[in-house]
């Protein structure tokens, strides 16, 4: 079993932060992967580059998150979370350039996002505001640290942004339900 130094937070939602979310050996494939541009990009409409995976190419990646972010893990952890029938797991390699993403809740098939900042070393976390879109607090990026949510609409309000000129690099992954 993993050990993590995990942080839960209820103020202005709920959420968690978990620094060393990967084992060392399992990060370092997942920096290797995105060193090495072992995946095609799309470029989206907003100016992020993304990929999408139903299961992550590398097994060793996909079986972490599928041994420890499930069910179990929302009913353990979180108190409020959307209705679900049946979970989906997803994840996106997401690569944003110099921009600011609008203040969001994340949609509504969403019952738990994470967020695990990998590269570069030194870039600009998650950004929560209270219920009021005020801002609450930013998240520190820490390469391997993991927040956490379940996302609720017009609650979980958050944004990122990347001010640098070298790009900002995260994997999320999501449990979704059909609404």
């Amino acid at each position: 079993m993993h050990k993590w130094s995990l942080e839960k937070f209820t103020y202005p939602w709920e959420h968690i932060v978990i620094d060393n979310f990967l084992p060392e050996e399992i990060f370092k494939i997942l920096l290797c992967s995105i060193v090495n541009k072992d995946f095609t990009f799309s470029k989206r409409r907003s100016g992020n580059i993304k990929i999408n995976y139903e299961d992550f190419y590398k097994q060793e990646v996909n079986d972490f998150f599928k041994q420890y972010i499930n069910e179990t893990f929302i009913t353990e952890y979180f108190s409020a979370y959307r209705n679900y029938s049946v979970l989906e797991s997803h994840f996106t390699f997401q690569t944003t350039p110099c921009r600011t993403s609008p203040i969001h809740c994340d949609n509504e098939a969403k019952i738990l996002s994470l967020v695990l900042y990998t590269s570069p070393e030194t870039q600009i976390g998650t950004t929560l505001y209270d219920v009021n879109k005020k801002y609450f607090k930013t998240i520190d990026w820490i390469p391997n640290r993991a927040f956490i949510f379940c996302p609720l609409s017009d609650l979980t309000y958050h944004s990122y942004k990347n001010e640098t000129s070298v790009f900002r690099n995260t994997l999320n992954f999501n449990l979704s339900s059909e609404v």
